[in-house]
């Protein structure tokens, strides 16, 4: 009993020496910001403006202007695959239309003008090649030859321009190709005002038919 009284005035008076020193420490604390104020002054204590009083509204805020607001806004370029661009293009231009469709049984050039009338067309058959022959490389050539000298005698009448339509992968695409590069071709070619391949290429869908095999 004796060793628990000793134990208990012991913690006791540590307690009371703990709580006096953190008494101490908060008095010295508070006695000197109390004498730093005093040495600011009341014309050096700082004092916060930002913020307004209760009830009233933040000021709008006010910065450098800038130069985005102040300077016109530049208008975009036209697209060019806008549907008014479009018809304005084609309205000032006259455009013929060249079909070339080559398949690997014959060879067919169209040539329609700007209203998609009909003007000449040739094939392997009526350039008179028989069979086999009308989709061979010398049936395409002279059909490109023939539907050359319409567009001549077109361009002597008015002036227009020319856009080209390839469709199939036969042996009359390539006889187009080097008949406008030729001599044949000199009088079409600064006619020509774009080239296009509407060549379908299938993707998926039903099974092909089988393959001859002769």
């Amino acid at each position: 009993m004796l060793v628990v009284g000793v134990r208990r005035a012991a913690l006791s008076s540590t307690r009371s020496a703990s709580w006096r020193l953190y008494s101490t420490q908060q008095n010295t604390t508070v006695e000197t910001l109390q004498g730093l104020m005093q040495s600011l002054g009341p014309s050096e204590t700082v004092s916060d403006t930002s913020t307004p009083p209760l009830g009233t509204a933040f000021p709008a805020a006010q910065g450098p202007p800038s130069s985005m607001s102040s300077s016109p806004l530049k208008k975009p370029s036209p697209n060019p695959l806008d549907k008014n661009v479009l018809l304005n293009y084609q309205e000032n231009k006259l455009r013929y239309r060249l079909y070339c469709q080559s398949t690997r049984n014959n060879t067919i050039t169209t040539l329609m003008d700007g209203d998609f009338k009909h003007v000449a067309s040739f094939s392997g058959g009526s350039c008179g090649f028989k069979k086999v022959n009308r989709s061979g490389y010398e049936a395409g050539y002279q059909c490109a030859v023939r539907i050359f000298k319409i567009i001549e005698a077109e361009a002597k009448e008015k002036p227009f321009e020319i856009d080209l339509y390839f469709k199939g992968f036969g042996q009359g695409r390539d006889a187009m190709h080097k008949a406008l590069l030729t001599s044949e071709g000199e009088m079409v070619r600064p006619l020509l005002a774009s080239i296009t391949d509407r060549t379908p290429i299938k993707i998926g869908g039903t099974r092909a038919k089988k393959a001859r095999r002769l």
